[in-house]
């Protein structure tokens, strides 16, 4: 009996790596994270932007800057072939995140007989999970404001306006605030695996970094989040 649960387990483990030389691009796993910290520091960048953008809801001119920064990003050529970029290194840090969880599980495709107490992070444990509700909220954010931009969908063009009708109801506020608490679990365990990734982390500055990693991640997300909560209490 031993015997044929052995050779079941070889068997698995040796079809396992047959759909894995077959049906996966051979990029060697430390190549694969090093492209996810980068994309992960570009698109943490772009996060600051963002939310320091989304303050100009809060100016009380009627939403003229805010307009004028929107007519900007979307008349800009510039911007256009960025905003294709930043598309892109998004989609392409989702793949490889999940490449990555995909390979490693089919590398040992048993767990451990005897479980083992780690003293990882659940934010490292839950990084794909995050990551994949990341996308599925902005698949449902892109649909109110970006989509309408690029005319995929019909929307109010007036993106003030829209912002403030969307935030101003309270299921879509609250998602929004679910979607912000996810980010901040996202953000606040990758950057400091982006640091350890690129070989920037040591057990020196490494409590610094992850210190660094909370204190950026909670800026950012709250500035995200005073927008909607401001703009809510307004209506009530």
């Amino acid at each position: 009996m031993r015997g044929l649960c052995s050779i079941n387990r070889k068997k698995e483990y040796f079809c396992s790596q047959i759909i894995l030389d077959m049906n996966l691009p051979k990029i060697h796993s430390i190549s694969k994270k090093i492209f996810v910290a980068l994309l992960g520091v570009f698109l943490s960048i772009f996060l600051l932007f963002h939310a320091a953008a989304n303050l100009l809801i809060l100016r009380n001119d009627g939403g003229e800057w805010y307009n004028a920064f929107c007519d900007f990003m979307g008349t800009n050529y510039v911007v256009k072939v960025f905003e294709i970029i930043l598309l892109g290194a998004f989609l392409l840090h989702i793949v490889l995140t999940i490449w990555l969880a995909i390979t490693n599980k089919m590398a040992r495709p048993k767990g451990y007989h005897k479980p083992q107490r780690s003293k990882t992070h659940v934010g490292s444990k839950l990084q794909v999970w995050t990551g994949i509700l990341i996308l599925v909220c902005l698949f449902a954010h892109f649909m109110d404001f970006y989509f309408v931009k690029i005319g995929l969908v019909d929307g109010n063009l007036n993106f003030y306006e829209q912002a403030r009708e969307k935030f101003q109801i309270p299921h879509i506020a609250i998602a929004y605030m679910v979607f912000f608490v996810v980010v901040w679990f996202h953000m606040r365990h990758g950057f400091a695996a982006m640091f350890q990734t690129l070989g920037l982390y040591n057990y020196k500055y490494g409590k610094a970094i992850e210190i660094i990693g909370i204190i950026y991640a909670t800026v950012v997300c709250l500035m995200f989040a005073v927008v909607v909560i401001v703009t809510f209490f307004q209506a009530a």
